[in-house]
């Protein structure tokens, strides 16, 4: 076993010091030095004080926008997805969507207000349900549909589920395992404390096997020097979705690539990363509990555990262009067609493009899953007459003004949510 070798001293923070970092530093006293993954489920969950339970990480005020607060065509489009997906299924009298990380409810509010525009029966057919693991320390949207029911659960406490499991954004705030490759070997970046009590990080032999059993997964080789991470509970998590699913979908829509673009030499220095009042940083052991840490996500491993847990890999594209297939070109139509002087054109126009920028929001990916259903890619594309009698919904003062604030993932390239169960 080799010898643990500090690789970086960090500064401490000069704010307060939050109950997050106090559970971090205790649990490094106690072990000697924890897994980046331990850090990490603290720092974004300590039930008191971590990042998602003790604040709102979203617009103005926040740290940044997510795609249902850009605006409520993201929700609308979803809502079509989801009518196409009942119609798949032969139009069941109960069609329930399950959204996992639901946070303030925008997205569900935005998707039920559209079902009735598509479809009165397919409305009221639809059972919508929130589940996050704590309750947002920020006040639940008002406008959430009384027909959405919130769940707080570290689990998903659903069974026969029929309908759809839809996450947004949600799997790049699970944990994750550091490493670095020495020597041809996969060794574990470990978080602990120096003789000043500053944090740093450790090289030493996995906690788990299966960090190198991953790595040994993705059936290429790493070069020397090479860090990344690894998100161990992946297979857990789809796990969990898939025994809740009767028949049905499964929507994972975030930031990410397939193994071999996200191990790519590009990425060599890993994709973790952190971000707070709308500024991207390098270090997450500064304001400990009270800034965002992610990374982006494998899908090629999100596939592979959902086809393991009986989930078949139904379409895997970018976010522009599942909105795309799903009506966004009328909706964009039927905006630009509002006189140039009414100010809500230019407004929606350009909340609306930013959800299908390659560059920005519309690179996202979007992993679209089947479990006991009879459909191809091509299937769930609505049919065009009903592309082409889309209304678009309209920005509310429910929706970011996108000029207050950025959205971090979307320049990076190397740099109140739920995590699977055992985080």
């Amino acid at each position: 076993m080799p010898m643990p070798l500090c690789l970086a001293r960090r500064e401490m923070p000069a704010a307060a010091i939050t109950a997050a970092e106090r559970a971090i530093r205790d649990a490094i006293r106690r072990q000697g030095k924890i897994p980046f993954a331990e850090f990490m489920r603290l720092a974004l969950y300590h039930p008191a004080d971590g990042y998602y339970t003790s604040a709102d990480p979203f617009g103005a005020a926040g740290d940044y926008y997510t795609s249902p607060a850009a605006h409520p065509a993201f929700g609308a489009l979803l809502c079509v997805q989801l009518y196409r997906m009942w119609q798949l299924m032969g139009e069941p009298h109960q069609f329930t969507a399950v959204e996992l990380g639901a946070g303030n409810g925008l997205l569900a509010a935005d998707i039920a207000a559209y079902a009735p525009t598509i479809s009165p029966r397919f409305a009221s057919c639809l059972r919508y349900i929130c589940i996050d693991r704590y309750a947002p320390a920020y006040a639940p949207d008002a406008a959430t549909p009384a027909p959405a029911t919130r769940l707080l659960s570290d689990r998903i406490p659903l069974s026969r589920v029929i309908g759809c499991v839809i996450s947004n954004e949600l799997a790049d705030a699970f944990p994750v395992h550091r490493f670095r490759i020495v020597d041809g070997q996969p060794l574990e970046i470990y978080v602990s404390l120096d003789a000043h009590g500053d944090f740093c990080e450790t090289l030493d032999a996995p906690s788990t096997p299966l960090l190198p059993a991953r790595i040994r997964d993705l059936g290429f080789a790493l070069p020397d020097g090479f860090c990344g991470e690894a998100r161990l509970d992946a297979g857990a998590w789809m796990r969990q979705v898939a025994q809740a699913l009767d028949s049905g979908f499964v929507i994972t829509i975030d930031y990410g690539h397939e193994a071999r673009e996200l191990y790519s030499e590009r990425r060599r220095n890993g994709t973790l990363q952190t971000y707070y009042k709308h500024t991207q940083g390098n270090s997450p052991y500064r304001r400990i509990g009270r800034q965002d840490i992610s990374s982006f996500v494998d899908f090629t491993l999100l596939q592979s555990e959902g086809s393991a847990a009986g989930l078949s890999a139904l379409a895997y594209a970018t976010q522009a262009a599942l909105l795309t297939a799903l009506g966004m070109d009328d909706m964009l139509r039927r905006v630009r067609a509002i006189p140039p002087a009414d100010p809500q054109r230019a407004a929606n126009l350009m909340a609306m493009r930013e959800l299908v920028n390659p560059s920005g929001l519309g690179g996202f990916k979007a992993l679209i899953q089947g479990k006991r259903v009879s459909a191809s890619a091509s299937q769930l594309t609505p049919p065009p007459a009903l592309l082409q009698s889309l209304r678009p919904p309209m920005l509310t003062d429910r929706h970011m003004p996108l000029m207050q604030g950025r959205y971090p993932q979307t320049s990076w390239e190397t740099p109140n949510l739920w995590p699977p169960p055992g985080v």
